[in-house]
């Protein structure tokens, strides 16, 4: 089975200008965990996740570490979302992006999904436009419905 027997081709996009409140409403709106960020000829220039946004509110370990009892690095984080929300998709987005092709097998892009931590992977054309997204329960839902599926109704 390939990625594009089982990908999803329609996918919410951004343009690079969008700010960060309206990525973090587009994700809650449209219950998605990354948003593709495409110019004009839908060609992919990076992605943003639900994790990349959070991360911008959230200090790095080594700064909680350091000063683990005091309450006001907590309300500073709260405070930071009035101060980060006109933040642009090409501020925060992921310019190196680890994608699949269509023609790639469904196990392969699981794979790479596994190995790099990710859930889901954009799909590119040859001439790089995206083209869809490809999640991990894409490439299970396909598994189980193409192998378990019989069995499992065999079974009762």
């Amino acid at each position: 089975m390939k990625v594009s027997d089982v990908m999803s081709r329609r996918i919410t996009t951004v343009d690079a200008n969008r700010t960060l409140r309206e990525l973090w409403k587009i994700i809650f709106q449209k219950r998605v965990n990354a948003i593709p960020v495409v110019d004009k000829k839908e060609k992919l220039l990076g992605i943003i996740t639900k994790d990349d946004i959070l991360h911008l509110f959230y200090p790095d370990y080594e700064d909680l570490v350091e000063d683990f009892f005091s309450v006001s690095d907590f309300e500073e984080m709260e405070n930071r979302i009035d101060e980060l929300g006109s933040k642009r998709a090409r501020d925060i987005m992921n310019k190196r992006i680890i994608f699949t092709h269509e023609d790639c097998p469904i196990m392969r892009a699981l794979s790479r999904m596994i190995v790099r931590n990710f859930n889901q992977l954009p799909v590119v054309s040859d001439d790089d436009r995206l083209v869809g997204m490809v999640t991990k329960g894409d490439i299970f839902y396909a598994l189980f419905r193409s192998r378990l599926s019989g069995k499992i109704s065999h079974a009762r």
